[in-house]
């Protein structure tokens, strides 16, 4: 495959994740409830699955354009999940009427932490070339 269609293919779709998760940062504290604990929930649930799905497609970059062990492309994976939850919290600080926390750097660590967990359940219930691919590679 090209290279400019592994990256459209394989690496597009975390880079737009990225920018949704960033566009959805700069609006004013988004409101999911007018309950304070249910809106408590729902935004921290959000957080940890937007990051679960970023770290679900960082790894799918990764398997498919990087010879990694497979231990090494999770870690890389994580860690580059995890460093953006860091610049999401300090982009929310330059925003009006939003904060950058550490408590949600935690939360959303949690998020790509379950994603990685996530991908390690789902590989023993791929078809074996599948899973050939993505824990050879």
């Amino acid at each position: 495959m090209l290279v400019i269609k592994k990256f459209f293919v394989y690496w597009l779709p975390p880079l737009v994740w990225m920018g949704l998760i960033y566009f959805l940062s700069s609006f004013h504290k988004l409101q999911a409830s007018p309950v304070g604990w249910q809106d408590f929930v729902v935004r921290k649930s959000a957080h940890f699955l937007e990051y679960a799905v970023l770290f679900i497609l960082v790894n799918r970059g990764f398997v498919f354009t990087f010879n990694l062990p497979l231990k090494k492309r999770l870690l890389l994976a994580l860690l580059i999940t995890v460093f953006y939850t860091v610049t999401d919290e300090f982009h929310q600080t330059k925003v009006n009427g939003r904060t950058g926390r550490p408590f949600d750097i935690g939360v959303d660590s949690l998020g790509a932490i379950g994603g990685l967990l996530f991908v390690v359940k789902l590989i023993k219930f791929l078809p074996d070339k599948l899973r050939k691919i993505i824990v050879n590679n």
